[in-house]
């Protein structure tokens, strides 16, 4: 069975959605960075982990407040090689986006990889760890990126 890529030239109109910050979830999430740490919630019922972790479990549709600290270590899960910038220009160094699942985390967080030297060679499956910045600040941006292990 051979794959095929499909491209659907269209637009998406996203006024009509209505979406759900959850603060709860980012706090947790921007607490533990302070300290270098990955925070999430954990549901009773099922077991799932969530990083960032809301108030409620997905699956079980109930309210959940057991905080975990999950793993620094994870799983490279899906990625982008960005060769150009938004406008289409060729940029003069190639950098990936990435989603990681963090182990002891049923979710994934996004972010950049680095350490690799040939982005042909970068593949789903490869081991990451997340690279702090040197002083944190309980801030988004104090998870620097990803580095290959």
């Amino acid at each position: 069975m051979t794959q095929e890529t499909r491209t659907i030239e269209s637009t998406w109109d996203l006024t009509a959605y209505q979406f759900k910050i959850e603060a709860d979830a980012l706090n947790l999430f921007i607490k533990g960075t302070k300290d270098k740490k990955i925070l999430g919630r954990k549901c009773h019922q099922c077991g799932t982990v969530y990083v960032p972790g809301p108030t409620y479990c997905r699956k079980c549709l109930i309210d959940i407040d057991q905080v975990v600290e999950v793993s620094q270590e994870g799983v490279l899960d899906a990625f982008t090689v960005n060769l150009a910038d938004v406008r289409g220009i060729p940029v003069e160094n190639p950098f990936i986006t990435c989603t990681v699942k963090l182990d002891g985390s049923d979710s994934f967080l996004m972010g950049t990889l680095e350490g690799w030297t040939e982005w042909h060679s970068v593949r789903e499956g490869m081991r990451v760890k997340v690279v702090w910045k040197d002083t944190t600040s309980g801030a988004l941006a104090d998870l620097s990126h990803f580095q290959l292990i």
